[in-house]
């Protein structure tokens, strides 16, 4: 539990109190503080002793061990000598770093995500979007403009011709405008015109939303999918959202969950089940991302890597789900001694799962089996962001693109073929080998 000083002006106060009109915030989004917020103005020192501004407790905490400051027009992290180090965005920092907006700082096995509330001064301190690596996947053609009106009525329509093409997507219309000098386009909104949902790769690569990589869906992002019965689980990937209930997700008329906040970073490898009582077979399912602020509100999201994943339910069988989660239960406790073991034993708890899903009644070993099953998951989704970020560091910051592709490898072996997470981290390797 963090401790606050009650008569220190820079001290953070969790959110939902006053905020200042500038400054930072620190969200724990693992270890012992997830999911609680801290605002400051200027400065934070973390560590495990009550003077500081965040007290953070666990094994490998220095008693003063990193702070976030700002300095000549943008925020840094240092580490203030501590025992074990300080990671930011995965990889350990020797000297003060410039910090970004979506960076997030790890002191053992607590991580904060650190958000800019308003920029302050300079470009260092910035958003941060999808890298290069995810532009690849994308479609950079749409480009947003504030309003039609507006186009319109600029100096340079007067002169020009504009021409009108017209777009049938999906049994909807959309429309773009083209100034004759190639003028940036506007892209009408689409958001009541439905995607039919696929298991091919442009559908998973694509982003849908209101944002840097699509402008065409402002309010909602609709999906229709037939479904085949048994187990439905959607997983996706999100940015943007910085309101609880900001996005919620509907399943054929019915609300079934919210997408969590993501602030100005991408999240990857949320997943929701879909509830059968809901789904209809023989006919189409919708399910609808739906941005409750829009309109009025013209705020900006997306999301990427949509995959609805359908499996057949085996029968019941007790006896066989208690020896598959003993044997998983094994692989798990030895995950350090080889990186596929975290996989193979979620796969495991998943079977454990499976073989129990069809009782009326389900035992306690069901959730059981669950728990350790988002476990393993969370812990594989820490290593790709992590892999992902440090490669990323590497060729970028430290110009080194045989150390990011040494990182991808390594990453690469925590991942089977089939999971989503693979299929990026071969795609970011196969992108250094042509540099």
């Amino acid at each position: 539990m963090a401790s606050r000083r009650k008569q220190k002006s820079s001290r953070g106060t969790e959110k939902g109190g006053d905020c200042p009109r500038h400054g930072f915030v620190l969200r724990a989004i693992d270890g012992p503080l997830e999911g609680r917020e801290y605002l400051f103005k200027e400065k934070a020192v973390l560590g495990r002793t009550d003077d500081n501004d965040i007290l953070v407790l666990g094994t490998g905490v220095s008693r003063q061990h990193a702070r976030v400051y700002f300095e000549h027009g943008v925020y840094m992290v240092e580490d203030l000598k501590s025992a074990n180090g300080t990671r930011l965005n995965g990889e350990g920092i020797d000297n003060p770093e410039v910090l970004r907006d979506g960076d997030y700082i790890t002191l053992s096995q607590s991580s904060f995500l650190f958000s800019v509330l308003q920029q302050v001064g300079g470009d260092a301190t910035s958003e941060m979007r999808l890298d290069d690596l995810e532009k690849l996947a994308v479609d950079h053609t749409q480009t947003r403009e504030s309003s039609a009106p507006k186009f319109l009525g600029t100096k340079r329509s007067k002169l020009l011709a504009v021409v009108v093409v017209l777009l049938v997507l999906g049994g909807g219309t959309a429309y773009k405008l083209f100034l004759a000098d190639g003028a940036k386009a506007v892209i009408f909104d689409q958001s009541d015109v439905p995607l039919t949902y696929s298991d091919e790769g442009s559908f998973f690569e694509a982003v849908y939303g209101y944002g840097k990589y699509d402008q065409a869906r402002k309010n909602r992002v609709i999906l229709r999918f037939e479904y085949l019965g048994g187990r439905a689980t959607l997983q996706y990937g999100a940015w943007g959202v910085d309101k609880v209930g900001e996005v919620t997700i509907s399943l054929n008329g019915s609300k079934v969950g919210e997408v969590p906040l993501t602030m100005r970073r991408w999240v990857y490898g949320q997943k929701l089940n879909l509830p059968r009582q809901t789904l209809k077979k023989g006919v189409t399912n919708e399910l609808i991302f739906n941005n409750t602020r829009n309109p009025p509100h013209e705020d900006a999201w997306e999301i990427c890597y949509v995959q609805i994943l359908q499996e057949a339910v085996p029968p019941p069988d007790p006896r066989e789900a208690r020896h598959r989660f003993e044997l998983a239960k094994k692989v798990w406790e030895n995950r350090a001694l080889e990186p596929s073991n975290v996989y193979t034993s979620m796969l495991g708890f998943k079977k454990t799962r499976d073989l129990l899903e069809g009782l009326a009644e389900k035992p306690p070993l069901y959730q059981e089996a669950v728990d350790y099953m988002e476990l393993a998951d969370k812990e594989l989704t820490t290593r790709f962001q992590e892999g992902l970020f440090s490669a990323r560091r590497s060729q970028r910051v430290d110009n080194d693109v045989r150390k990011a592709r040494r990182v991808l490898l390594r990453t690469l072996r925590s991942f089977r073929k089939e999971d989503f997470r693979h299929r990026e981290l071969q795609r970011y390797l196969d992108a250094l080998a042509e540099k």
